[in-house]
């Protein structure tokens, strides 16, 4: 249909100093460590953001290129360079491409207008595929497609390792700006970004940093490993996410927000509580932890353009009462807030000593994304079609966001909520990945979601277990809150699958700090078997299994005709 040209990569440009050996280098931010660790793992990962506009009009392409181009320009953040070196991450600031546009342009022969957004759609889709390499690519690949002079498509897809959401919101919005007359006033620096890195790597030698990696130690032994949903709502195992979407505008909003904002509490902690009290209704567990992605600016790097969002855990306890929930909402989701400035490794000992305490394996279930969204708003404070008139007096255009959406599939891992919360209203996603829940449970659960949401707190159970569904073992907290649920049966299964196993028999035991856990008694034949080989017997066979656990107690007994072999070999803590 068209032909495009090649998007601008560091080779592009012989002076840029990813060629040279003594380029200085910086530590990646929290944030980007733990990103960069999962693209390591899951190279395929979707991770990127992207922007969409439709523009009507006769567009000035050069103008916009040029105010790409600016953008670009005058953010770090959007010119950074990721490669490994001494076998840590690093990252370094390149110059601005000089040897390619900046934006790929391309004409497009099309039909008419249905099949150019088609194309336009599957182009997006296409980009946000493409997996970056940031030690040769720029993080970001722009196009403006043109159908005719007076219809353009101006989309993007950013590296998220380069531009959280906070920060797209603020390159789309400069960009539009900047076309529009409106260019912004103080120059950002090269070095106002790596102030920002370097400062937060200094902050994680300090005493507060520590007093923050202590809090967060504190917590690991009675958090719950991953969410549990209620036997029979899952679904077959798929690798495609259902999705909901539920538009939030017009008097519902404003009856909303009204009610909202009379009493007290933010958007974001009204619909974490509603989130977190229809989780409730699906899991049987007392405890949930919510990973939440915050914006990790401090207030001096708010106009900083990179990925400065940091993931922590909202932790919450079942409520005796709904409304207790919110008030509970509010205390930890500041507390989670103000310790925010943890580093990741601190982060993965919190949940291994959690993997170790239940013997099971970190799942971060639930996730919820909040972001104040201002990236359409022009001067008058419109959203969200925008219109501007250049000062020298070009003919006026009109842009229409998401005019564009790919349509595409995107692997989900876990149930999330993203919210984005615009002057005209919300936009709420919630999505599931296809082996937690079926398409019936899932419509269930958002309809129970919807409910709450409109301040019905009476609806019942989303799902319950059906005849001959398994019966689950409680593991509690000290305080008895129910942390993780155990197919007891299963357990015993995964131990007498061993080839040495004669008869195995698995309990709920009181550990010595208060808590419970799962213990094994175990007996073999003449072949000596160890717990920790017993233990990793069954710690193979965990996956896709959410209510098998690794015994914290094994007792291994000998069934020997001789009888001169010990009774028991004892071994604690083997999860």
């Amino acid at each position: 249909m068209s032909s495009r040209q090649a998007r601008p990569t560091a080779a592009d440009t012989e002076t840029d100093a990813v060629h040279s050996e003594n380029r200085a280098v910086y530590a990646l931010l929290p944030g980007q460590l733990t990103l960069h660790r999962t693209l390591q793992e899951m190279p395929e990962a979707m991770t990127s953001l992207w922007m969409s506009y439709r523009v009507d009009g006769p567009l000035d392409v050069s103008a916009f290129v040029d105010a790409v181009r600016s953008t670009v320009a005058r953010h770090a953040g959007l010119r950074i360079g990721v490669t490994t070196q001494d076998g840590a991450p690093v990252q370094w600031v390149r110059p601005i491409p000089d040897q390619h546009p900046i934006v790929t342009l391309t004409r497009v022969t099309a039909n008419d207008t249905e099949q150019f957004t088609r194309y336009v759609r599957a182009v997006l889709a296409t980009d946000l595929r493409h997996t970056f390499d940031l030690a040769v690519d720029y993080p970001f690949i722009i196009r403006l497609l043109r159908f005719s002079p007076t219809l353009h498509a101006a989309i993007g897809v950013f590296s998220a390792l380069a531009v959280d959401a906070t920060a797209r919101m603020a390159v789309v919005r400069e960009i539009w700006d900047t076309y529009f007359g409106r260019p912004p006033g103080a120059e950002p620096k090269d070095a106002d970004y790596l102030a920002a890195v370097t400062s937060r790597t200094a902050a994680g030698t300090t005493g507060r940093s520590r007093a923050v990696s202590a809090y967060w130690r504190r917590r690991a032994p009675w958090l719950p490993p991953r969410c549990q949903f209620l036997p029979g709502i899952g679904g077959p195992a798929t690798p495609t996410a259902r999705t909901e979407l539920l538009p939030v505008v017009g008097p519902e909003w404003e009856v909303l927000r009204r009610r909202w904002q009379e009493s007290g509490f933010t958007t974001a902690q009204w619909l974490l509580a509603v989130f977190a009290a229809t989780v409730f209704l699906v899991t049987p567990q007392d405890r949930i932890a919510i990973s939440m992605r915050l914006n990790g600016r401090r207030h001096p790097e708010r106009g900083i353009v990179g990925m400065f969002d940091v993931t922590v855990p909202v932790v919450l306890d079942r409520p005796a009462r709904p409304a207790d929930l919110l008030v509970q909402v509010r205390r930890e989701q500041l507390t989670a807030t103000s310790r925010r400035d943890v580093s990741p490794q601190v982060l993965d000992e919190m949940w291994a000593a959690t993997a170790r305490r239940l013997g099971h394996p970190v799942h971060r279930t639930l996730l919820m994304t909040y972001l104040e969204d201002t990236a359409d708003l022009d001067l008058s404070g419109r959203a969200p079609v925008t219109a501007g008139l250049d000062p020298s007096g070009r003919a006026p255009v009109t842009i229409e966001r998401g005019a564009y959406t790919p349509a595409f599939q995107r692997i989900a891992d876990g149930l999330r909520i993203a919210v984005n919360e615009r002057p005209d209203g919300l936009r709420i996603r919630l999505t599931v990945d296809g082996g937690s829940m079926s398409q019936d449970s899932f419509t269930r659960f958002v309809t129970a979601f919807r409910a709450r949401l409109n301040g019905d707190d009476h609806s019942g159970r989303v799902a319950a277990a059906p005849p001959g569904a398994p019966t689950l073992a409680s593991l509690r907290a000290p305080d008895g809150a129910v942390l993780l649920v155990v197919d007891l049966a299963e357990v015993t299964a995964a131990l007498e699958r061993h080839p040495e196993v004669t008869s195995a028999t698995a309990a709920v035991e009181i550990a010595d700090d208060g808590g419970s856990r799962v213990a094994a008694e175990v007996t073999t034949g003449d072949v000596p078997v160890t717990a920790d080989e017993l233990a990793d017997r069954v710690r193979a066979t965990l996956a896709h299994r959410p209510y098998l656990a690794v015994p914290g107690r094994i007792s291994v007994g000998y069934d020997s005709a001789s009888g001169d072999r010990p009774e028991a070999l004892l071994r604690d803590g083997v999860g």
